[in-house]
């Protein structure tokens, strides 16, 4: 019988282990996997290089962008995984020029989803949010700036079809169709994204925030958003966007371009799905 390959052994066995826990820190994947801190360091800077795993800088957790076989997650796919590693460079770089944090949301199916953010880097003292947490696509930002962007058809479909559970749903925020349309078309006109006036954010009761955003494309296919925030007391949102606008549109393009550079996103996330598939036996 042929020896198993023991480094590769404690590799799946980190990717399993994070598979089943979503995110972990150093400490956890050590008390769960019972391997040496020096040994997880090596392997999980390995695994990261390959892009199997990422670490946040928001929360500092490892979290998989892969879907491993019999085990049930929901991971960032590697194509979009891909938007978080790119964007979290060039918002860092904004979030040092203007002092004020980024978030960072890729569009999945109904919802947005926070994948990064700069907000534990921020001089400013602001509730940090939490990764992966999925925001109704019809209040936050993003979600607007992103449906600003979509033809009325594919927009209908969303509204008429929400994602299940009432946090995603535009009743939440007594949102009719004729109401989301004069919405989008002032967010059109703005050339950004605001928060809807009823949405205090998904973490707690109200983060006391206020958001502009503009959305993120890959291969000119929306993607996702990129956000600014600040306490809401302190500026109304036209006020921050005429100091700010300028510096997060530059991001973006910025974001855009180097995404762009990787090669066809389609082409990626197709494999990405197929992989899945096969793991999964076609579940």
């Amino acid at each position: 019988m042929l020896k198993e390959n023991r480094s590769l052994e404690r590799g799946l066995i980190v990717l399993e282990t994070l598979a089943r826990h979503r995110a972990m820190s150093l400490s956890e994947i050590h008390r769960e996997t019972g391997l040496a801190k020096s040994t997880l360091r090596r392997l999980l800077a390995t695994l990261i290089s390959r892009r199997f795993v990422r670490r946040s800088l928001s929360d500092k957790l490892y979290r998989v962008t892969v879907t491993l076989p019999d085990i049930s997650i929901s991971p960032v796919p590697p194509g979009l995984a891909l938007v978080a590693d790119i964007g979290l460079t060039h918002a860092l770089v904004l979030t040092k020029k203007i002092g004020w944090p980024s978030d960072i949301h890729i569009f999945e199916e109904h919802w947005m989803r926070i994948v990064e953010s700069t907000r534990a880097v921020s001089p400013f003292s602001l509730y940090l949010g939490q990764v992966d947490r999925r925001l109704n696509i019809f209040g936050c930002a993003t979600g607007l700036a992103c449906l600003s962007q979509m033809d009325e058809g594919r927009v209908r479909k969303l509204f008429k079809e929400p994602a299940k559970g009432s946090r995603f749903c535009p009743l939440r925020f007594g949102i009719t169709w004729k109401k989301l349309q004069e919405h989008l078309t002032q967010t059109r006109k703005n050339g950004y994204g605001v928060r809807h006036p009823y949405y205090v954010g998904e973490t707690v009761v109200n983060d006391k925030l206020s958001a502009i955003a503009l959305p993120l494309r890959r291969d000119g296919e929306l993607c996702g958003g990129v956000s600014l925030l600040w306490p809401r007391e302190f500026l109304p949102a036209s006020e921050f966007a005429e100091k700010y606008l300028a510096d997060l549109t530059e991001t973006v393009a910025r974001i855009e371009a180097d995404l762009d550079g990787f090669g066809p996103a389609k082409q990626q996330m197709e494999h990405g799905s197929q992989i899945s598939n096969q793991a999964s036996g076609g579940r």
